[in-house]
């Protein structure tokens, strides 16, 4: 109960840290109603791996633990029947895995080239759809496939990288980050991949769009300030603030289901952990 309480009582200014092992971390998502947090880590030199943290008591565990492949990019539906992630066996190729939680399946996209890679994955509110980045012979896009992974649409036909795309809570649009202009800003589009409008307009990069659960603001980081910073705008991209302001690194926002915090990682004191801030109004 530790964690818990001591998040609640945290200002945004100072993030609760969560994790103390030093394992290098990645994309932290909330699952099991905001009771858990699952990520990937460098368990072990060799092997980035699925992890989930018990956040009452602490305790953590692989997700996957049968699993000898690299496991990246974690996400769940909102209703907790999929889990999607990354996986990659023979690198440099990587797969995009969809499990059927209910009907114990699972669904392999396996990108045409072998040095292709499916990235990112963001489940659709209704759990029919499923879109992910898509480094192929098409470029760098935005993919979607269907729940078994098939039927797979590219949405983006632009230059540049087209990433990290993610659905917007009522599953009318997509926001992703995008440097067809030359740097990285976010964008949203259609869930079809129509009406794509820019966000941001920064200097710096701007990445890895996170939607609140209301669909009112998005977080994402950016370098604007120069170094990676986790900041929240409005849906429409005004607004923007800066919620960390921190001289590391801090990056991979992921929204707890009350819309009120959110868990990100920071190499501030020289590690890689979990930490959880408030989102002032």
């Amino acid at each position: 109960m530790v964690l818990l309480c001591c998040a609640c009582s945290a200002g945004a200014a100072e993030p609760v840290r969560l994790t103390h092992d030093g394992t290098r971390k990645m994309t932290p998502v909330y699952t099991a109603g905001g009771e858990e947090i699952v990520y990937a880590a460098h368990e072990s030199p060799t092997l980035v791996s699925l992890v989930r943290l018990k956040l009452k008591d602490g305790m953590r565990e692989k997700l996957l633990p049968t699993i000898a492949s690299h496991q990246f990019d974690p996400v769940f539906s909102s209703d907790g029947r999929y889990h999607c992630y990354a996986r990659s066996a023979t690198s440099p190729q990587m797969d995009l895995v969809i499990r059927d939680l209910r009907e114990s399946t699972e669904s392999v996209f396996r990108p045409r080239d072998s040095r292709a890679t499916a990235r990112s994955p963001s489940i659709a509110p209704d759990g029919s759809r499923v879109v992910f980045g898509l480094s192929d012979i098409n470029g760098h896009q935005i993919g979607s496939v269907n729940m078994k992974g098939q039927d797979l649409k590219l949405l983006t036909h632009s230059p540049g990288t087209n990433a990290w795309p993610v659905y917007a809570p009522d599953g009318r649009f997509i926001a992703f980050s995008s440097s067809r202009d030359g740097d990285f800003e976010i964008y949203a589009m259609n869930t079809d991949g129509d009406a794509v409008r820019r966000l941001t307009h920064s200097p710096g990069r701007d990445l890895r769009p996170a939607w609140s659960p209301d669909g009112k603001r998005i977080a994402f980081v950016s370098t604007r300030d120069g170094n990676e910073e986790i900041y929240v705008m409005n849906a429409d991209g005004s607004n923007p603030r800066n919620l960390t302001n921190n001289s590391d690194r801090d990056y991979d926002p992921a929204w707890h289901p009350d819309g009120k915090r959110l868990v990100f990682v920071s190499d501030r004191d020289g590690q890689f952990e979990l930490y959880l801030a408030d989102v002032p109004e």
